[in-house]
C-alpha cells in the first residue's frame, strides 16, 4: 500500500500548479487509492516497460506502414495521416492519477491539465510522426478534446514536445453540438472533412474503437463490427493500449464496484 500510495504522490509533482484545489485528508486519499479500479491500470501506463514496448511496439509498425505506402505512391502529395491525441500520442496518466488520489473522476481539474500543457509523449508517437512528416504525409490531429476550452494549451503541449505539423487546418478538435453536428463526440465527421479537402487517409491512429469508424455503443455489436475490419489492423488501423478508459467499460455495463464485482463473477462461471 505505502508503494502505491508513493508513486501517485510522486505523479503529484507533475501537477503542482493544480494543487491549489480542494484537498482531501491522507487517510481518504489512501482509501481511494487501494479501493480505485483505476489504480493498476494507471500504474500500469505510468511505470510498466510492457506498455512502453507495446507503444512501441504500434508505432514500429506503423512506420513500417508508411515506408511501404510512401515507396508506391513516391508522388502522390494527398496521402494523410489522422491521429488522436489523448493516449495516441499525449500520455494523461499523471491526470487519472490525480482523480484516484482525490477520490473524483473526469471532468474535474481535465480543462486545467489541458492547459497546463505538461502532458509527456506516448513512447514512440513523436519518432514516427516526424519521420512520417519527413516523407511527406500530412498529419492531421483528431480529438475529442473540446476545442472551445483547451484548443490553445493542447497546441502547446504538442509544440513543446516537437510534434510536426500543429496548424490551424490540421487541428481537429471537438465542437459544440448543432444541428449540423448532433453528435460532437462521433469523429466519422471529420474524417469525412479530411477526405472532403482532397485528401486520402491511408492510416489512422489510435487508442479507441471510435478513433477508426462509428464504434457501436453495446458490448455485442462492437465485436461484430471489429471483427468486419479485422484485416485493418495493423495495415490501415495502428491501437495503442488504454485500460484507463474509452468506450469498453460502458459498452459493457462496467460503470460501478457492483456491476464490475457482477461481471468478474460472471467470468468465473466457467470452473462451475
Amino acid at each position: 500500500m505505502r508503494k502505491i500510495v508513493a508513486l501517485v504522490l510522486i505523479v503529484f509533482s507533475i501537477t503542482a500548479c493544480i494543487s491549489d484545489r480542494e484537498k482531501v485528508s491522507s487517510e481518504a486519499r489512501r482509501t481511494a487509492i487501494s479501493e480505485n479500479a483505476l489504480t493498476m491500470a494507471t500504474l500500469y501506463t505510468y511505470y510498466a516497460h510492457e506498455y512502453r514496448a507495446l507503444a512501441y511496439q504500434a508505432f514500429n509498425i506503423a512506420r513500417e506502414r508508411v515506408d511501404e505506402i510512401r515507396m508506391d505512391n513516391p508522388y502522390n502529395e494527398n496521402l494523410a495521416i489522422v491521429v488522436d491525441i489523448d493516449e495516441t500520442v499525449l500520455d494523461n496518466s499523471p491526470f487519472e492519477a490525480l482523480m484516484i488520489a482525490r477520490d473524483t473522476n473526469y471532468p474535474y481539474m481535465w480543462d486545467e491539465w489541458c492547459e497546463q500543457a505538461d502532458a509527456g509523449a506516448v513512447p514512440g508517437a513523436l519518432e514516427f510522426l516526424r519521420h512520417a512528416d519527413s516523407i511527406g504525409f500530412n498529419i492531421f490531429y483528431l480529438s475529442n478534446r473540446k476545442e472551445k476550452y483547451v484548443k490553445k494549451g493542447t497546441m502547446e503541449n504538442l509544440v513543446s514536445l516537437g510534434f510536426p505539423q500543429i496548424e490551424e487546418e490540421h487541428f481537429l478538435l471537438r465542437l459544440e453540438k448543432s444541428d449540423e453536428n448532433p453528435n460532437p463526440s462521433d469523429k466519422q465527421m471529420r474524417r469525412d472533412g479530411v477526405t472532403a479537402n482532397g485528401y486520402e487517409i491511408v492510416m489512422l491512429i489510435g487508442d479507441n474503437l471510435g478513433d477508426f469508424y462509428t464504434d457501436a455503443s453495446d458490448n455485442n455489436s462492437r465485436r461484430e463490427q471489429l471483427d468486419s475490419f479485422e484485416k485493418e489492423f495493423g495495415h490501415k488501423f495502428i491501437i495503442l493500449p488504454n485500460a484507463m478508459y474509452g468506450n469498453w467499460p460502458g459498452s459493457i455495463g462496467a460503470t460501478d464496484v457492483a456491476s464490475m464485482d457482477s461481471l468478474l463473477l460472471e467470468m468465473t462461471k466457467v470452473f462451475e
